[in-house]
Parts: structure tokens; sequence; C-alpha cells
């Protein structure tokens, strides 16, 4: 048997090109901006973190079919409470999408002594205008 037992599991490898943000954190952007800001985040953290092309793609999937459930919503109702709460409902099923992928890899990382990165900046900027794509396309889509 090659077992080591004493071993360590957590190999010492150079510090990631830009540090991620944490998974946790992406849940405002996601609460505020839809699933399209969830989605962006998520896949730009993923790169951050080195996930394979398969899981950046179910992020993106998942962005895009939170918006299409948006867009149903838009299209059976007239008011603007329920799309807004679908939008908010379906930007946080994305971002447990983005955390059940990415919190694993993010506790790697915080093991090997990086830091996380602030998501201030990037996540009012995906909030603002991932929110503001997704109304102009629910106004060119829907109506």
């Amino acid at each position: 048997m090659h077992d080591d037992l004493f071993s360590p599991t957590i190999r010492e490898q150079p510090a990631p090109g830009r540090p991620p943000w944490r998974p946790e954190s992406i849940v405002y952007p996601a609460f505020f901006g839809g699933p399209l800001a969830a989605a962006t985040l998520g896949v730009l953290n993923g790169r951050r973190l080195a996930l394979p092309t398969g899981h950046l793609l179910a992020i993106a999937g998942a962005g895009l079919a939170g918006f299409a459930a948006r867009a149903v919503v838009e299209g059976f109702t007239d008011g603007n409470s329920p799309t807004r709460l679908a939008g908010t409902v379906t930007g946080l099923l994305v971002w447990l999408v983005v955390l059940s992928l990415q919190r694993r890899p993010f506790r790697v990382v915080a093991l090997r002594g990086h830091g996380p990165a602030r998501l201030l900046g990037p996540g009012f900027a995906a909030a603002i205008g991932c929110g503001l794509l997704e109304a102009i396309l629910l106004v060119v889509l829907v109506r």
C-alpha cells in the first residue's frame, strides 16, 4: 500500500492570478440584480477558481434558465410586482447553483492562505448593469 496517512492533502500551489470572491457574497447582486447578475459573477468567479468548463456552462445555463423563467412570468402578468419578485427568486436560485459548485473550491483556496477579493465594485456593476439589461430584454422580448 502506498497510502501515507500523514501526507498533506492540500498541496502548495502558486497563488491564483486574481483572488476569487466569496461565493456567499454573490447573494447580494443575485438578490438585487437577478439571474443574469448571479450567473455573470458566478462564471467570472468560477474562472478565478479554475473550475472545469462543465461547471461554468452549468452556471451560465442556470442564469439563462432563470432569465427565461422571469420572462415567462412577465409574459403572463402585467404588473411590476410579480416580475420583480420573479427576478429576485430566480436570481437566488442561480446563486444556489453558484454556491453549490464553488463552495468547496473556494475553501481550498482559503486553506492555502489566499484571502478573498472584494466584491463591492463588481457586485454593484453586475446588479445595476445586468438588472438594466434584463429590463431592456424583457421590454423587447415580451411586450
